[in-house]
């Protein structure tokens, strides 16, 4: 099962999932489901996921490029240290598989992700308040919980999972600049940081 709405759908205007059956029998079974119990797609939610599936080859490889640089950028500023503009003590941990290495069970993400690395990673902040700014100053990113748009988004985890860390920033890249995120980013990080007069 896969969420089309997610990369299939890259331009954030349709809901689907996509359902992958192993055998022609599994794949019978869900059609008889379908066909008497209804879920089809709708004709709009069709067309437009047939037009974005046009554009999948163009958007992914861009989308992981920059995901991919700006990741390894920002992994360089974390722990504490601040780097190329962001400021020290800022960003504590970068999540992106292009950082992982091979795991106690002998498994590496190369192995499995030849073709480019994901478009989306998660940063870790080192405190909860500049994790609720940080989406809301920025010119590039879209502050939203979806993935796999042509626009790059940002959100701060907590917003739709409680359970998650309030420091926890997800970010999906989309297919703007590479140079023109990294300052957006660069000038965000700056501001967050910026001593605040206090009332």
């Amino acid at each position: 099962m896969h969420s089309g709405t997610k990369y299939f759908g890259g331009h954030s205007d349709l809901l689907c999932g996509v359902l992958v059956a192993k055998t022609k029998e599994e794949w019978e079974k869900l059609w008889h489901a379908r066909t008497y119990f209804g879920n089809m797609m709708g004709s709009l939610e069709a067309w437009l996921l047939l037009r974005s599936l046009r554009t999948l080859h163009l958007r992914v490889p861009r989308q992981s490029e920059t995901a991919t640089k700006l990741a390894q950028w920002l992994h360089k500023a974390s722990k504490g240290k601040g780097a190329e503009g962001i400021p020290a003590g800022v960003i504590d941990t970068v999540w992106h598989s292009s950082l992982q290495g091979k795991d106690a069970r002998g498994w590496e993400p190369s192995k499995q992700m030849e073709g480019g690395w994901n478009a989306t990673f998660s940063i870790l902040l080192t405190n909860q308040e500049y994790a609720s700014l940080l989406p809301h100053k920025l010119k590039y990113f879209v502050p939203a919980t979806s993935l796999g748009g042509v626009e790059s988004l940002i959100e701060q985890r907590v917003a739709s999972d409680a359970s998650a860390d309030p420091r926890l920033v997800r970010i999906s890249v989309g297919v703007e600049d590479f140079e023109d995120l990294k300052a957006d980013l660069t000038r965000a990080f700056n501001e967050i940081r910026a001593p605040r007069a206090k009332l």
